[in-house]
């Protein structure tokens, strides 16, 4: 399947799944600009009103992310909903992007009209912004202890001074074992002095 393909067939899909929304979760709240047609954001997740619960979101990251994929290699970014794969802002950034490189030839306002209609998200995306993320210290923003570390990062530098130690009259103890065991090695062409007095039987 094409990438403008899947975007056509992913906008038919929620526009003909609204009226199974509207019966299941209620009516949709009123949207802030009424030009387009008001859709429930497949990417996000749905609260219940009679009962309170939760909905998981229609697609699942995995597809929202494959639809962003042939979002972009069609130039047609505007059409889908924002979502955790995609917000507002960096969606604009890359249709500006895309507009340089790829140009409106694949873009869906221009093969096919009918479906390139505005549409009106219900939902708000807020993007979860980690604290610390401004200064670059993500990692242990929140926690009460730091990582531990690994086995071999926490006994690395006690091992290295051991090393040192072992290596440092290495030169030295080498020339010592040698000289101590080229004595030992006994000398083939010298007779033996030990003579053995025992018979074999």
């Amino acid at each position: 399947m094409s990438a403008v393909q899947a975007l056509k067939k992913f906008r038919l899909h929620e526009l003909k799944g609204l009226q199974s929304h509207i019966s299941r979760f209620g009516p949709l709240p009123a949207s802030g600009s009424s030009s387009g047609v008001p859709l429930p954001n497949p990417f996000l997740p749905h609260r219940n009103p009679q009962t309170g619960r939760w909905a998981p979101p229609k697609y699942s990251l995995r597809r929202q992310a494959e639809l962003i994929k042939k979002a972009k290699a069609s130039n047609n970014l505007e059409l889908l909903p924002p979502g955790p794969k995609l917000s507002a802002p960096i969606a604009s950034i890359w249709s500006q992007r895309l507009d340089a490189t790829v140009g409106s030839s694949q873009k869906l306002a221009v093969l096919n009209e009918a479906l390139a209609f505005p549409v009106d998200w219900i939902g708000e995306f807020k993007p979860k912004v980690a604290d610390g993320t401004d200064l670059g210290a993500r990692l242990y923003t929140g926690k009460k202890r730091m990582f531990k570390g690994h086995k071999w990062e926490r006994v690395r530098e006690r091992r290295a001074a051991h090393h040192s130690m072992l290596l440092k009259d290495m030169d030295k103890r080498v020339r010592r074992y040698k000289k101590q065991h080229l004595k030992k090695r006994p000398n083939p062409l010298k007779v033996s002095r030990k003579i053995s007095t025992k018979l074999p039987f």
